[in-house]
């Protein structure tokens, strides 16, 4: 079975690089052509990756996200050892809350989701001057 699903993806993967082109012969949109006539040759992927960096915005998502990425992680993992060393023999309520944490952060990201999109106060979250140009 393993073979067979190498074997599809494999085929897919070359039928990808034949067939697809980088870049349509015309453009999709105004907007598309415009980007492609202002686009710089010399643009590479380490340029526009170092341009990132310098953005303060994407830096402070970076570190927030890899803060909370890695205490969810350090919590999930060390949960079931926190409980039972408290509470021996509590296996089960440890995989509720490992449950309860999850299902919270979920519902957590899907509010606040929906409080920023009717509020719009996401544009307000950083001063206009803490962007690095």
């Amino acid at each position: 079975m393993f073979y067979i699903i190498g074997g599809v993806a494999t085929l897919l993967f070359i039928l990808v690089i034949i067939v697809f082109k980088e870049k349509p012969k015309h453009a999709p949109s105004r907007a598309q052509s415009l980007s492609y006539s202002l686009a710089s040759p010399d643009a590479s992927y380490l340029s526009s990756i170092v341009r990132l960096f310098k953005n303060l915005n994407f830096v402070l998502l970076v570190i927030t996200y890899g803060l909370n990425a890695g205490a969810f992680y350090a919590l999930s993992t060390l949960l079931n050892r926190m409980v039972i060393l408290h509470y021996p023999g509590e296996e089960v309520n440890a995989g509720r809350i490992g449950l309860t944490i999850v299902i919270a952060g979920m519902l957590g990201a899907v509010i606040s989701g929906i409080w920023l999109d009717r509020s719009k106060t996401y544009k307000n979250l950083c001063h206009p001057n803490c962007l690095i140009q």
